[in-house]
């Protein structure tokens, strides 16, 4: 069964539910994972205020293509205040083009349920990711009500959209190499966008994987996220897929 490259620039275990096979043999392929990651970082942007943050994900797929699933996340959305989870419900299809190029359409939905403010960082996501191979794929994003703080208004939803591109490469034995850039906006009052971008490698000792990645972003990201905006940071994941 083929897989779609994950993007080394959510670096996170929900890459391990994204990333689920096509189509197998199988009616039905159930699948999961748990991690641990120096830093929940999500296009340049830390959820975790740069702290560890323990994750897991259930998710299956058939044979038709479908798939679907739930992972959740400890995070630290505001820098220097408690503790919360991220939980995400998503949905969607993967399919093939040809022996070359996979395609997989998700829509997820994520949560903050015990947040301070509520259900105001709650916000909705369509993704589209195209393979070629194992080394290349692209990947486009958009939000309707992507969360952003804006002076004098407070938290608002806003649209937001985003794009990356990501390789990978066998380098020795059960070691890969990635490297990946993407761009990302935000509307609203005074609008934004940022580039992000990493490279890193993995080493598979399935069904356990160590990730290590440098991550960084440029300077515009701190205007929309302050502290939370990684600068030349590097980051570890400790993976076990079942």
């Amino acid at each position: 069964m083929k897989k779609i490259t994950a993007s080394p620039l959510r670096l996170s275990i929900i890459l391990c539910a994204l990333s689920i096979a096509t189509r197998g043999d199988a009616a039905e392929n159930w699948g999961g994972s748990v991690g641990l990651t120096s830093d929940y970082l999500v296009r340049g942007v830390s959820r975790s205020d740069h702290d560890p943050a323990l994750q897991a994900d259930l998710h299956v797929s058939t044979a038709s293509g479908w798939l679907g699933g739930v992972f959740a996340s400890s995070v630290r959305i505001v820098p220097g205040g408690s503790r919360d989870a991220e939980v995400g419900l998503f949905g969607g299809f993967a399919w093939n083009w040809n022996s070359q190029w996979r395609s997989k359409a998700l829509l997820t939905h994520y949560r903050y349920p015990w947040n301070q403010s509520g259900s105001a960082y709650n916000y909705t996501e369509l993704s589209f990711d195209a393979g070629f191979r194992e080394w290349l794929s692209v990947s486009a994003m958009y939000s309707p009500d992507a969360p952003r703080f804006v002076p004098y208004y407070g938290l608002i939803g806003v649209t937001a959209k985003s794009a990356e591109v990501n390789m990978a490469a066998p380098a020795w034995h059960k070691l890969t190499l990635s490297a990946g850039a993407g761009y990302s906006h935000y509307a609203g009052p005074d609008p934004y966008g940022y580039g992000y971008w990493s490279v890193g490698c993995t080493y598979d000792l399935s069904p356990v994987t160590l990730s290590v990645a440098f991550v960084d972003s440029s300077a515009a990201a701190t205007a929309l996220f302050y502290d939370n905006a990684a600068q030349s940071r590097w980051f570890a994941a400790l993976v076990w897929r079942f």
